[in-house]
């Protein structure tokens, strides 16, 4: 059949071709071996074809695509380690401008709509959760509640510059925001409230400016198998007070910073955000800010209505902010050093004289706290062993938080801590367990209600029945968990959490990540230290 057909096509290339030139001699097998090579040809031309399709839809695949995604922080805030910004993509291989990995459009000159120097790629992370706890206070009980944590949606861009004659080169860009999905939406799910930036990368790394986690966050932010649950670390590590934020695990707004790129396992990073207030003692908020510096938004302190004293931002509100890091990762072993400074750190709102219910009175006088440097420095390891059974994970981190120039009685600022973890994965299973310590602070310029009033006779509206600078303020978190990873990208994880506060004591679960804490307060918002919060909590994970 083939060859009736060819001799059909030659007969009729033959007959055209008499109509134009002069007949050759030619033979009818010279013209089908010509129209062979000719098809011979065109098979070569669709192979190669097929090959830069494939080629184009490779360069435009996601890099995060590469590796299992890690559980971010925000925290998000992201739980990951400082990595190094992507490397620019060699002069041969332009990225593709995609969405997911889907060419869309391009930028590039002449109309090519598929090879380009810029890659804009669109991503998220969701964390839905259902959770039963009870924070161990009087008048509260086990309660039930549905939360969204850290789920966050972003865009990203990068553009190679390396065709305009700088290789190695590329200007980055991006936005990314909370995403309320079982809350409703605030100004903190508005767009551009999380790890936002502009920057530029280069062979000796990278310089960006806007905001974003800190070096002192990130530095440890893989250690946490629990992030952004009810067992997450921050309920002691990095958090100073035992408050409803922990300072030292914190992004930064209007800030610059530099990560340089991994040499022989080490990479460095720094950042400095200006303080950039008007008043001297960091009391009013930032130029550009509506919210007081070193608080959430709607948060403790943040300067919104019922959530901070009536004369401003006196609740660690700062200045300027210093951090940096310094990892090491080669093959197993990790080590991680870091450090940051909150500059003028205004803490004017816990000095008072506070009334007690027993007849006595806590007297904070003026310059007992007062305004001044907060600082943190933490040193960290993990080695990763492989066991008859799969992987086994362990991190170790020790800490040290100081406030400087405060009268040791009323100082709840400086402690040192501990924490530790270890996660067994078996095939797509793993299991976790932590243990976080703070160590008692040499004092508290704070007031509490005691833990025996009932629901049929609750505490009075800020009631105070003794002062919590003459008791242990020490306080352990214990965590296990269960995750289960249907693929890099999807997980299910179970988490159970225990936090014993010292009588003094009045940390909180789920502070920084999770969609809100579990704190020892009563239904006057009294703080109600010493109590013994539990919490189990199951969710799903998706990462696109």
């Amino acid at each position: 059949m083939r060859k009736a057909f060819l001799v059909g096509t030659g007969v009729a290339a033959l007959c055209v071709t008499s109509l134009y030139q002069p007949l050759q001699a030619a033979t009818l097998e010279d013209v089908i071996a010509r129209l062979d090579a000719l098809e011979r040809s065109n098979a070569k031309l669709a192979k190669e074809n097929a090959q830069l399709r494939e080629r184009v839809n490779q360069i435009g695949e996601p890099r995060a695509a590469a590796s299992a995604p890690v559980s971010p922080k925000g925290n998000p805030v992201l739980h990951a380690a400082v990595a190094p910004s992507p490397a620019p993509a060699p002069a041969a291989e332009h990225a593709v401008v995609s969405i997911g990995g889907a060419p869309l459009y391009s930028k590039a000159p002449g109309g090519n709509a598929f090879v380009d120097n810029t890659t804009v790629t669109l991503y998220g992370h969701v964390d839905l959760s259902g959770d039963v706890f009870n924070p161990g206070v009087y008048d509260q009980g086990t309660k039930f509640g549905v939360s969204s944590n850290l789920t966050y949606f972003g865009v990203r861009a990068r553009h190679n510059l390396e065709p305009y004659g700088m290789p190695g080169w590329a200007a980055v860009a991006q936005f990314e925001s909370l995403v309320e999905v079982a809350a409703v939406p605030t100004e903190r799910a508005a767009f551009g409230t999380r790890d936002s930036f502009l920057g530029m990368e280069s062979p000796w790394g990278a310089i960006k400016a806007g905001k974003a986690d800190t070096p002192y966050k990130k530095a440890t932010a893989k250690f946490d198998p629990f992030s952004a649950t009810l067992g997450d670390y921050n309920s002691i590590m990095g958090n100073t007070g035992g408050d409803l934020r922990a300072e030292f695990d914190w992004r930064a707004a209007h800030a610059i910073w530099y990560e340089s790129p991994v040499w022989n396992g080490f990479q460095a990073a720094i950042m400095v955000s200006p303080g950039q207030n008007t008043a001297k003692d960091n009391s009013d908020y930032a130029l550009g800010d509506f919210n007081c510096p070193g608080t959430s938004a709607r948060g403790s302190g943040s300067g919104f209505p019922l959530t901070s004293a009536p004369e401003g931002c006196t609740d660690g509100s700062y200045g300027n902010l210093y951090s940096a890091s310094l990892t090491y990762n080669q093959g197993p072993f990790t080590a991680v050093a870091a450090y940051e400074m909150h500059e003028g750190t205004n803490r004017t709102g816990d000095e008072a004289v506070t009334p007690l219910s027993n007849g006595g009175v806590l007297v904070v006088p003026p310059g007992a706290v007062g305004i001044a440097n907060e600082w943190a420095a933490k040193v960290g390891a993990g080695y990763k062993f492989n066991d008859v059974v799969g992987t086994l994970q362990l991190y170790g981190i020790y800490e040290m938080m100081r406030r400087e120039h405060t009268v040791a009685a009323f100082n709840e600022r400086s402690r040192d801590g501990y924490f530790l973890s270890a996660t067994q994965s078996v095939n797509n299973w793993d299991v976790s367990a932590s243990w976080a310590h703070a160590n008692s602070s040499p004092g508290s310029p704070g007031t509490g209600v005691l833990n025996t009033y009932t629901a049929l006779a609750p505490a009075p509206a800020g009631a105070a029945d003794f002062a919590l600078n003459t008791l242990d303020s020490s306080a352990d978190q214990y965590a296990v968990g269960l995750k289960y990873h249907f693929s890099p990208f999807v997980a299910w994880y179970l988490v159970g959490s225990y936090l014993r506060n010292g009588p003094g004591a009045h940390y909180c679960l789920g502070v920084s990540g999770h969609g809100y804490g579990v704190c020892g307060r009563d239904a006057n918002n009294n703080v109600v230290a010493g109590n013994k919060a539990e919490a189990v909590t199951t969710g799903m994970t998706f990462d696109f």
